[in-house]
C-alpha cells in the first residue's frame, strides 16, 4: 500500500475568511475550487455572517485597502443607529446617505426602525402621574343626573308618572322585605 499524504490543508472556513470581503459567494466558491477545496456559496454566507452579537452591525472598510482591519478608535455603527441619527431626513435621503457610507438597507427598513423607536417611547403613566391626575379631577356637581335617573325619567314619560310611581313603590316594598326593615 502506498503511504497516505499527510499534508495539512486549511479548513474551508479559514479559506473563506482569507478571501476579500468584496467577493461574492459564487466567486469565493470558484477560487476554492481552483485551490482544490469544495464548498457551497451558503457556507460562504454562513462564515461571513459572523457571531450573533455582531448581527446588524456594519463594519466600514476603506476602498483603498479592503483587507485592512477596521480601526479600534471608531466603533462600528449599526444600521438602526444610523437611521436614528438622521431622523430629520426623509427615508429616501437616509437610504441614499447610508449607501454613500457603505450601508445597505431600503426605505422599508427606515420605516420599521422609526416605528419601533416610537413604540418604545410610549410608556404607561406612573402611579405618581395617575394619582396627580386624580387629585386634579373635579368631582361632579350634585345637580347632574346619573344614567339611572335619566332612564327613570324616560320610563316615567313613556308609561306615565302614576304607573312609574306604583312600580317604584312595589320595588321598594320588595327591598324592605329582603332587608327585613
Amino acid at each position: 500500500m502506498p503511504p497516505k499524504k499527510t499534508t495539512k490543508t486549511a479548513s474551508k472556513s479559514a479559506f473563506i475568511r482569507s478571501q476579500l470581503a468584496t467577493l461574492s459567494g459564487p466567486e469565493v466558491v470558484a477560487k476554492g475550487k481552483a485551490a482544490g477545496i469544495k464548498f457551497s456559496p451558503q457556507l460562504v454566507y454562513n462564515v461571513r455572517g459572523g457571531s450573533k452579537a455582531m448581527k446588524g452591525t456594519v463594519k466600514k472598510t476603506t476602498t483603498a485597502n479592503p483587507t485592512a482591519a477596521p480601526s479600534k478608535a471608531a466603533p462600528a455603527q449599526s444600521k438602526a443607529d444610523f437611521v436614528r441619527a438622521h431622523s430629520s431626513l426623509s427615508p429616501k435621503e437616509i437610504v441614499k446617505k447610508g449607501r454613500a457610507e457603505g450601508l445597505k438597507f431600503d426605505v422599508h427598513y427606515v420605516y420599521n426602525v422609526r416605528a419601533y423607536s416610537k413604540a418604545s417611547g410610549k410608556r404607561k403613566p406612573t402611579a405618581r402621574a395617575t394619582t396627580a391626575r386624580k387629585a386634579l379631577a373635579v368631582s361632579r356637581p350634585i345637580t347632574t343626573s346619573t344614567k339611572a335617573e335619566t332612564l327613570l325619567r324616560a320610563v316615567a314619560a313613556e308609561i306615565g308618572l302614576g304607573r312609574a310611581m306604583e312600580i317604584l313603590a312595589a320595588e321598594r316594598a320588595m327591598v324592605r322585605a329582603v332587608i327585613g326593615g
